[in-house]
């Protein structure tokens, strides 16, 4: 733990407590539901909870309560039900074993829930589902694989998850969003998140996007996957990996990027929550906080930026409050290759209201960047109003330009 989270857990206990979810990212929940998590269960787990540790707790009993439900519905025949429930169950899990900063035992306990519940999901699907383990720096990176049954020579898009999410988290927008493109998946857990950081592998300044590149070594060896289409698609902090990737990796056609943590991470270590930088830290296996200062200090990627060689977009939100705006746009004119900006008024980190926009949108961009090759001097910047209004002359907010 940080010296800042130790001292202000208690305001945020009191937020939690009085202001639900959205104390931390307002507009959260709705693109948690687009990944999968069922209103009814997040519900259950936050509003008769009075303090952080109450939530952790929370995930982890009403996680017991849902897969209960699974294997009854299983047991009578009803599969979907039963398949769907056991989803839920392993996302609940999920976010249990990911509120331990540390390898305590409850950890992996909630782990090996999560996987037991996720192997129901993949043992009755009707589409390819595999569970990958990538050898990696002499530990291991987790990844799931989903393709449409029988399918060959596909598009393949690789799902990066943020710092707080984890393969799983991907599964419902694979399978209702990805699959019916046609395209196969690959969903990481890179260095540093999820089953990979449950059994060691720790994320370095550069080891994840050398993680990424063995994937797409995996990846062109399957049958159901077309070499020359392989893109990406990163959320959260991995809008910053994802960034990184694009610069480093040549095999990647297209690239996209929301909820942005893109230049300094200043805000995300230091002002903002303190959750944040005590998880980055075990994530990196750091317990000297200014050790620490000195590799966040580093993890700006200004040197890469320009290398970028991929068409690239940029999702964000004009309030996100781990990324300032000016910062978001100073990145994007250091990208030289083709690339489009998409800024969310009035919108926050989660860009969450507009979750079920963006998400199918940042799809359809990637499919089409790569059907129909941008030029090399493409750049669009948009800026969408809540009321549905697409400025793509200015791209900026309009109260950054009073009348003269």
């Amino acid at each position: 733990m940080t010296q800042r989270s130790d001292q202000q857990r208690w305001a945020l206990d009191t937020l939690l407590a009085n202001g639900g979810f959205d104390v931390l990212h307002p507009g959260a929940e709705f693109v948690l539901t687009q990944f999968g998590y069922d209103a009814a269960d997040f519900q259950r787990v936050v509003e008769p909870a009075k303090a952080g540790i109450m939530v952790r707790d929370r995930f982890g009993r009403v996680a017991m309560e849902v897969e209960q439900k699974a294997q009854y519905h299983i047991n009578r025949g009803h599969i979907t039900a039963g398949r769907r429930l056991y989803h839920r169950a392993s996302l609940l899990y999920g976010r249990a074993y990911y509120s331990y900063y540390s390898d305590d035992p409850r950890r992996l306990k909630y782990q090996n829930s999560c996987n037991r519940c996720f192997e129901e999901v993949i043992s009755h699907s009707n589409h390819t589902m595999e569970r990958v383990n990538i050898p990696f720096e002499g530990k291991t990176a987790y990844g799931l694989f989903e393709a449409p049954q029988g399918i060959k020579a596909a598009p393949c898009l690789i799902l990066v998850p943020g710092m707080d999410m984890f393969k799983e988290d991907w599964h419902q927008t694979i399978e209702t969003m990805v699959l019916p493109k046609g395209w196969a998946a690959f969903a990481i857990d890179g260095p540093g998140q999820g089953e990979s950081l449950t059994n060691g592998l720790k994320v370095g300044l550069d080891n994840y996007e050398s993680a990424i590149s063995k994937v797409i070594d995996w990846l062109i060896d399957r049958p159901e996957v077309d070499s020359d289409n392989i893109m990406l698609m990163g959320v959260s902090m991995g809008s910053y990996w994802g960034s990184r990737t694009a610069a480093r990796e040549s095999r990647l056609k297209a690239v996209a990027t929301m909820m942005a943590c893109y230049g300094s991470k200043h805000i995300i270590f230091d002002v903002a929550q303190p959750s944040y930088k005590a998880n980055f830290m075990y994530m990196a296996g750091y317990e000297d906080e200014e050790k620490f200062d000195e590799l966040a200090s580093a993890m700006i990627n200004d040197d890469l930026y320009g290398d970028i060689s991929c068409p690239i977009l940029m999702v964000t939100g004009e309030y996100d409050e781990l990324t300032r705006l000016e910062d978001t746009y100073e990145v994007y004119e250091m990208i030289k290759a083709p690339k489009e900006l998409w800024v969310y008024g009035e919108e926050f980190h989660p860009i969450g209201p507009s979750s079920g926009e963006w998400i199918l949108a940042a799809l359809d961009w990637l499919q089409n960047s790569v059907s129909n090759p941008l030029e090399a001097e493409y750049s669009r910047k948009i800026y969408i109003t809540p009321d549905g209004r697409y400025d793509e002359k200015v791209g900026e907010p309009p109260w950054w330009h009073p009348p003269q």
